[in-house]
C-alpha cells in the first residue's frame, strides 16, 4: 500500500525532539518494515496551544492550501490510505479527512483524544473538528485507555476502535555491557556502589517541569540512601531544571541531549528508572526504559498502567500519594534482589506488548482489512 502521512501536532522531522515525534516516526518506520510506502503529506503543524483563534485560523489556511495543492498533484492519487496521527482539540486534522474523502479511500486516525468540556472554548473550531474526524474514521489505533471512554460515545460502531499497546524500537543491545567503573570515572559525582536511577525528558514549562519538581521532592526525602541520579534531557527550562537540583547536585549528573546509541549505554548501565510522569499518556522514554530490563516507578496517569504492572516490572503509584511514591523510590534504591526480579518481569513484558515485532503483527492485521477491500 503508499499510505499518505500527516501528523498536524508535529511532523517526524521536526528539530525539537519528542515522544510525540518519536512516535510518529515509529509508525512510519513500522509501515516501511511492513513492505509499504510512506507519503508525508504536509509538515505544517495545526497545533496551537494558548488559544489563540486569530493563530489557529491561519494554520487552518495553510494547511488547507496544501490540501489543495495535494488534490492537484498526480502521485496523490496513488494513495491507498490516508493515516494521520495524534489528533485532538489543540491539534485538529484540516488535512487528512478531506483528503481521504477526495480520494474515496480509507482514513485511519492513531492516537485521537475528545474533551467533551471544550465544546464552545477557545479551541471551538479545533473542538468541533475532532469530534467531525473521529466521527468520520474508519479505523481509531487506540494507544491509550483512557482516551476510549470519549471516542467510543461519538462512534456509531464502538468496532472502529481497534486498540494497540504503545511500542518502541528494539533496545540497543550491541557490544558487551558498559563498564560503571568507566562511567564513574569519567564523572567524579557517579558512585560506582551507589544504586543509579535515571530518566529522560525533556525540559519545558508545564507537567515536564512539574514532574522535575515531583522527582526533586522525592530524592530529596531520602537523603541518606546510597544513590545517584542520572537526568537526560535539554530544553528551554534547562537552567531552571539544573537550578532546582542544585541542594542535591553533588549526586546527580546532567547529560543534556543524547542521540539513540549514547542513550542506550546509561540505559543498559543504570539499575532503575525513575520519572512522575505528570499528565502523560503513557510515556515513551519511561517504555525505552522497560525495552532496556529498566525496573521503573511511576504516578498512575493516563496510560502509564499499560507499560507498568505494580510490583512486577516496576512500581505504580496513585498520583496523590507521595509518600508512596518515597516508600517504593526507596526500595527500589535498596532492594537489589526487587530490582532482579524486576528486570526480567520488564523485559518479558516488552517482548509480549510493546516489540516492534508486536506492533506490526497487530497493525499488519488492520491495513490488510483495507487492502483486501480496495
Amino acid at each position: 500500500m503508499i499510505i499518505g502521512f500527516y501528523a498536524p501536532m508535529k511532523h517526524p522531522g521536526h528539530p525539537v525532539p519528542s515522544g510525540d515525534r518519536k512516535i510518529a516516526n515509529l509508525f512510519i518506520e513500522l509501515f516501511q518494515s511492513l513492505g509499504h510506502t510512506v507519503k508525508i503529506l504536509s509538515v505544517k503543524s495545526s497545533w496551537e496551544g494558548k488559544g489563540d483563534i486569530v493563530r489557529q485560523e491561519e494554520s487552518r489556511s495553510a494547511i488547507t492550501h496544501d490540501l489543495e495543492q495535494l488534490k492537484k498533484d498526480q502521485e496523490t492519487r496513488t494513495l491507498d490510505l490516508v493515516f494521520v496521527y495524534h489528533v485532538y482539540h489543540k491539534s485538529p486534522d484540516w488535512l487528512g479527512l478531506d483528503l481521504a474523502r477526495f480520494l474515496k479511500v480509507p482514513y485511519v486516525i492513531a492516537e485521537a483524544s475528545f474533551a467533551p468540556r471544550q465544546a464552545g472554548g477557545n479551541w471551538a473550531a479545533g473542538h468541533e473538528r475532532t469530534k467531525a474526524c473521529i466521527r468520520s474514521a474508519d479505523t481509531i489505533l487506540c494507544l491509550n485507555p483512557v482516551d476510549e471512554h470519549c471516542i467510543s460515545e461519538l462512534l456509531l460502531s464502538p468496532g472502529s476502535i481497534e486498540r494497540i499497546m504503545p511500542f518502541v524500537a528494539n533496545p540497543v543491545l550491541d557490544g558487551e555491557l558498559p563498564d560503571r567503573r568507566v562511567f564513574s570515572n569519567a564523572h567524579e559525582n557517579l558512585n560506582v556502589e551507589a544504586t543509579w536511577l535515571i530518566c529522560a525528558a525533556m525540559m519545558r514549562s508545564g507537567d515536564k517541569l512539574r514532574s522535575y519538581r515531583e522527582l526533586l521532592a522525592a530524592l530529596q526525602a531520602i537523603p541518606d540512601e546510597n544513590w545517584n541520579l542520572i537526568v537526560v534531557g535539554d530544553g528551554a527550562k534547562s537552567r531552571e531544571v539544573r537550578s532546582m537540583f542544585s541542594s542535591i547536585g553533588e549526586r546527580c549528573l546532567f547529560l543534556g541531549e543524547l542521540d539513540q546509541i549514547q542513550l542506550a549505554h546509561w540505559l543498559r548501565t543504570a539499575d532503575c528508572y525513575v520519572w512522575p510522569s505528570v499528565n502523560e499518556a503513557f510515556g515513551m522514554a519511561l517504555l525505552e526504559a522497560t525495552s532496556y530490563g529498566l525496573p521503573t516507578l511511576s504516578y498512575d496517569y493516563g496510560g502509564v498502567g499499560t507499560i507498568i504492572e505494580d510490583g512486577v516490572n516496576g512500581f505504580l503509584v496513585p498520583p496523590d500519594d507521595k509518600l508512596l511514591f518515597i516508600d517504593r523510590l526507596k526500595l527500589l534504591v535498596n532492594d537489589q534482589a526487587i530490582r532482579g526480579r524486576m528486570h526480567v518481569h520488564a523485559n518479558r513484558k516488552f517482548l509480549s506488548d510493546h516489540s516492534l515485532r508486536v506492533a506490526g503483527t497487530r497493525i499488519s492485521g488492520i491495513l490488510e482489512r483495507f487492502d483486501a477491500s480496495s
